[in-house]
């Protein structure tokens, strides 16, 4: 009986993984790459219009598309401001690191290029073989059960 707990386990981990774990932000000289749950995309540092945080980062490409990035730091709660100050929202350093590095490389001419949008196959995979196991254990819970009876 432990087997047939292995599938549903799996598949559990899997997606705590892909919606926890997974998700990123990854800068090189080239781009920016943004890994969601299931979704990857490369946006060469040419094609960064804007990036804001709101909840999350956002980043607006020259084409006006919006990519939102879960592995980003979320927005920060308002530091308390004292009597006649304004409420001042900190600002995370990842953002800070980020911000720089376009700044960086917009200052440097990068080139631009297409944006990337694809699947995340290391994810997929994983996912695949995660079902995989849960057939297998689903299978073999109910030849079990039957061999029983």
């Amino acid at each position: 009986m432990v087997l047939a707990a292995v599938g549903p386990l799996a598949v559990l981990f899997w997606a705590l993984w892909v919606l926890t774990h997974r998700p990123s932000i990854q800068l090189d000289d080239d781009a920016l790459t943004v890994v969601n749950p299931l979704r990857v995309t490369r946006v060469p540092w040419g094609e960064v219009a804007d990036v804001r945080l709101r909840w999350q980062i956002v980043v607006e490409t020259s084409e006006g598309r919006k990519v939102q990035c879960w592995g980003g730091p979320s927005l920060p709660r308002p530091k308390p401001a004292r009597r006649g100050e304004p409420r001042t929202l900190p600002q995370p350093p990842e953002m800070t690191v980020l911000l720089d590095r376009w700044a960086s490389r917009h200052d440097a001419g990068a080139a631009g290029g297409a944006v990337h949008r694809g699947w995340d196959r290391p994810a997929l995979l994983v996912g695949a073989g995660a079902v995989a196991l849960l057939a297998v254990s689903l299978f073999g819970a109910a030849l079990f059960g039957a061999a029983l009876h």
